[in-house]
């Protein structure tokens, strides 16, 4: 079923259930082009919804679930570009990729397409029958994407039910990465370092799944047996998480968490510039979340007695000074 528009309303979209196929929308203000490429992608197998207006447009991809839209530079009630740059400035809708459509695009239209995040350019005129492998091949990439997106949001689930295991450390990797953050924004970081930090940072404990609740809540000391069991969740998280695609700029953080400077961490006791910042950041958020949390075996800490320790850990070589400073600002720690 194909929607076309007026400039100022738009028609109910069809169900899923109705779809013979991937969505496609088409946004453009020639109605010719609009006709042409309805045609050509219901014919190919699709389901084409056009729009006259970046507004109609913009309104139907928040509304639902679209695999692609192939979007005109010029629009009657705002560009291209505006319209491109409030897709990728949406978390739901930032990996929906956007082909531009275009008869005259300048270099400083291409340069800002390209710097908001555009897929792919299309050249007025064209032929649809030559650009349809290319259609079906953005919509395969978004299909894989979304099960990706999915698949790590049942991962971040479980990190947080094994994060519930222990009322003691319920909420612990959620702090871990705010805390991480918040270090590493203070020490200049850049957006994406500190994004694949973060999320390093949830999903660091994720292999205690194969830690027994009679080791992870025991209240007095563990056995050397005990504690070597407990050193496998990181080797296992990292397991479980390096099929992803996704995840593989993380897993350094889930697989060194516990590390040292001086090379007395595990699992595989790395040492000096192999510990990269952000794997450092994420030991000291670690370490502070656990000390001023309470455990089975002992109470919270206080920020002061917490730094002290963490303090005392620099001197033993065990972590950055630099990151230990910049989370005792953070956090208000005793100089």
């Amino acid at each position: 079923m194909s929607v076309d528009a007026p400039p100022a309303a738009r028609l109910t979209a069809p169900s899923v259930k109705d779809r013979p196929g991937p969505l496609v929308l088409v946004v453009d203000d020639d109605e010719p082009t609009r006709r042409l490429l309805e045609k050509a992608l219901v014919g190919a197998g699709f389901t084409a919804e056009t729009f006259a207006t970046g507004e109609a447009g913009l309104d139907r991809v928040r509304s639902g679930e679209p695999a692609l839209v192939l979007l005109d530079l010029k629009l009657p009630d705002q560009s291209g570009l505006e319209v491109l740059e409030s897709i990728r400035a949406d978390p739901a809708t930032r990996l929906l990729p956007v082909v531009m459509l275009t008869g005259a695009a300048t270099e400083a239209d291409r340069q800002r397409a390209q710097s908001a995040g555009v897929t792919d350019f299309v050249a007025k005129p064209f032929s649809p029958g030559e650009l349809l492998p290319r259609f079906r091949a953005l919509v395969a990439l978004k299909q894989f994407a979304d099960e990706h997106e999915h698949a790590e949001k049942v991962i971040l689930t479980l990190a947080k039910m094994i994060d519930a295991r222990d009322p003691h450390t319920a909420g612990h990797s959620g702090r871990v990465a705010d805390y991480a953050d918040r270090i590493a924004e203070l020490m200049g970081l850049d957006g994406p370092t500190r994004d694949e930090m973060r999320r390093g940072a949830l999903f660091h404990d994720l292999g205690k799944i194969v830690i027994p609740d009679a080791i992870l809540r025991k209240p007095g000391q563990l056995t050397v047996e005990e504690r070597d069991v407990v050193q496998e969740h990181p080797v296992v998280g990292h397991e479980l998480l390096s099929s992803m695609r996704t995840m593989r700029q993380a897993l350094p953080i889930v697989y060194h968490h516990h590390e040292r400077l001086d090379g007395s961490g595990y699992p595989d006791g790395i040492s000096g510039s192999a510990v990269s910042m952000s794997i450092r950041i994420v030991t000291v958020a670690d370490v502070f979340d656990a000390l001023r949390s309470e455990r089975s075996y002992r109470g919270a800490r206080s920020i002061e007695t917490a730094f002290e320790i963490l303090n005392d850990g620099v001197e033993r070589g065990w972590w950055d000074p630099d990151v230990v400073e910049a989370a005792r600002v953070v956090f208000g720690g005793a100089a």
